[in-house]
């Protein structure tokens, strides 16, 4: 493969980055603005978090995208009406979910963007690219633990929403707990079968 094709399949991955963060962003800025939000201060905060940490990335993003290609041309505009498509649908009816749902989808958006720097982190060392490699690693570093931040947030969010008649008292803890043990358990199998195909 040469250098040129090397270079737009680069070009292209971060282009589809950009336009991941975009809509991220918007959407997770939006959701600020939400009264429901406001009233959970926890919440909030994680939101704004995320909101501001995707708005630095995009910057990096669009600054690698001009260092790889001179400027931010079409491929921006076509990999951002691609995947404007796809979250548009996620995150279309913000402004009716209730909170848990909000992070129901901030959840997804995270494990979509993740996955995407897991190619972009690939395909740069596939290519021996390593200023690209570097940015898509400290990325995907970032927004691990956010994903897993969320993850915790959503039972506490959960229970409150359902708070009134609740038969269970321990609910958030128990539903904590047992969503931990399972990402736990597939983690440990996973490194059992790693273990035996070495």
């Amino acid at each position: 493969m040469d250098t040129q094709h090397q270079a737009n399949i680069l070009r292209t991955y971060v282009n589809d980055m950009i336009a991941v963060e975009s809509d991220v962003s918007q959407a997770i800025t939006g959701q600020l603005d939400d009264d429901k939000v406001h009233e959970e201060p926890a919440v909030y905060m994680l939101l704004k978090e995320l909101a501001d940490t995707s708005r630095a990335r995009l910057a990096k993003l669009e600054n690698l995208s001009e260092a790889l290609d001179g400027k931010l041309g079409a491929m921006v505009k076509e990999a951002v009406a691609t995947t404007t498509g796809y979250l548009a649908g996620l995150y279309g009816m913000v402004r009716k979910h209730p909170v848990s749902k909000m992070l129901r989808d901030d959840q997804v958006a995270l494990n979509l963007t993740a996955t995407g720097y897991s190619m972009l982190y690939t395909t740069a060392v596939t290519f021996d690219h390593e200023d690209v490699a570097v940015l898509a690693l400290e990325h995907l570093n970032e927004i691990l633990p956010q994903f897993v931040r969320v993850t915790r947030q959503i039972p506490s969010v959960v229970v409150m929403e359902l708070s009134e008649g609740i038969p269970n008292a321990d609910a958030e803890d128990l539903a904590t707990e047992a969503i931990e043990d399972a990402w736990m358990e597939a983690w440990d199998q996973d490194a059992e079968v790693l273990n035996v195909i070495l």
